[in-house]
């Protein structure tokens, strides 16, 4: 491939290239160096190209919170506080969640409706989880804790109509469920919703 150990760089990066080790113009990347080649490639692409980018990231989260605030964080911990859990453990959710009752019903016929929902999301794939999750909140990922959720998931039932897909609010985690006349209407209904991520803000 005729490879040295330099980089080209992007336009948004400059242009021209760089040498990933001293002297990187005149040596060629052989069978025998192409995993450190590979190595500093990645290093460099990842890392130092971004290290401005990363350098105010850092000045901009410490101007808000204290020097030590992360000492004793993992990577793991980063990564939970900022992506949340992608996979949706349905107890979590329930805990979570409140219903929240517009459709005038009895409350025998509510309690039903909401062991629908559950029984549908409880045998969801995980797939179909993130996209409700993320349809209903606007995050494909669970906080890790509670507290990192505000505010809390809701769900309000609205009046008996089997014509209208469900709606959400993401600013506020709020889902809109019409009460629908059946579990299979309510399944297909929530899975057409969640699919076309169109959020109905209501």
């Amino acid at each position: 491939m005729e490879l040295t150990f330099v980089i080209d760089l992007m336009k948004e990066e400059g242009c021209g290239n760089r040498e990933l080790i001293p002297g990187g113009r005149d040596i060629p990347v052989t069978s025998s160096n192409i995993l450190e080649y590979i190595r500093r490639y990645t290093e460099y692409r990842l890392i130092k190209s971004q290290e401005k980018a990363l350098e105010a990231l850092k000045d901009g989260i410490f101007d808000v919170l204290p020097d030590n605030c992360m000492n004793s964080l993992t990577a793991e911990d980063l990564r939970l506080l900022l992506n949340g859990v992608g996979d949706i453990n349905v107890s979590t959710l329930i805990s979570y969640t409140t219903f929240n009752d517009e459709s005038s019903e009895g409350p025998d016929k509510l309690l039903k409706f909401k062991r629908w929902f559950w029984s549908i999301v409880e045998k969801m794939n995980t797939l179909e989880r993130q996209d409700l999750v993320y349809f209903w909140t606007g995050s494909p990922a669970l906080p890790a804790s509670e507290e990192g959720f505000q505010p809390l998931p809701s769900v309000t039932i609205r009046p008996a109509d089997d014509s209208h897909l469900p709606t959400a609010n993401t600013c506020i985690s709020r889902l809109y469920i019409p009460l629908y006349s059946s579990k299979s209407i309510l399944r297909s209904k929530m899975l057409m919703a969640i699919k076309s991520k169109n959020f109905g803000f209501v």
